[in-house]
């Protein structure tokens, strides 16, 4: 879990705060044409879901050697500590949504049936978190030098997911690159249920679903081969 004095209002003030600075540097600072509440909400529809994301997978990548204490004394399913820790993630940010939809509100996006998208959009979101936090939960222990591509692999999501650009406005063949990061589509579902008041494509939620399946199903697959296994690592 995160161990700051702040706890569930940190989790929130640091994605705004992140977000002021995008919006400076992008808006007001150097890219003056997309000043405006316009584009504030659209950072806001790509920084929380990410918040989200990174929480979720920062603090369970090592949640299994943070917890080697508990398997040195009795028997629990590896699953477990990773699965606890995203379903946390998941009511955080199930919390800070109001926020969110306020912010869009004074922004001119007025709620509609259509936000009722958003459902199979954070779905297809909660399967991708909880299949890479597994995937990496269950590899760490075994090779733990992975832990250093964490946060890298944050830091990746960040900068091609079109968090703080369109995706559209590039070039096709830019598009298409970037469209490989399954949280591309993710964060562009999320703009179009509340930005534009359309129900998302599922066929444009197939592949972030698919990707996230593969790694859940490997990652569980992975943790029940190496059961026995994690204790003997871990001491």
């Amino acid at each position: 879990m995160e161990n700051t004095y702040l706890g569930t209002v940190w989790w929130v003030m640091e994605p705004l705060l992140l977000t002021g600075l995008l919006y400076f540097a992008f808006a007001s600072g150097f890219r003056g044409n997309q000043a405006g509440p316009e584009f504030l909400a659209f950072l806001l529809c790509g920084m929380l879901p990410f918040k989200w994301f990174a929480s979720s997978i920062s603090n369970s990548a090592e949640s299994i050697v943070n917890n080697k204490g508990i398997l040195g004394q009795f028997y629990l399913p590896k699953w477990i500590f990773a699965c606890s820790i995203n379903l946390s993630m998941l009511l955080r940010f199930v919390c800070v949504l109001p926020i969110l939809f306020g912010a869009l509100w004074l922004s001119g996006f007025v709620p509609s049936v259509a936000w009722l998208g958003l459902i199979p959009v954070i779905f297809s979101q909660l399967v991708i978190n909880l299949g890479l936090s597994l995937l990496a939960a269950a590899t760490i222990p075994l090779v733990p030098d992975l832990r250093h591509l964490v946060p890298l692999s944050v830091t990746g999501v960040l900068f091609t997911s079109g968090i703080f650009f369109d995706i559209g406005s590039r070039p096709p063949e830019v598009q298409e690159l970037l469209f490989l990061n399954p949280f591309a589509e993710i964060f562009v579902s999320y703009r179009k249920v509340l930005l534009e008041n359309q129900m998302p494509a599922i066929g444009e939620l197939a592949y972030p679903l698919i990707v996230g399946a593969i790694s859940l199903i490997s990652a569980l697959a992975l943790i029940k081969a190496l059961d026995r296994t994690y204790p003997r690592v871990l001491l």
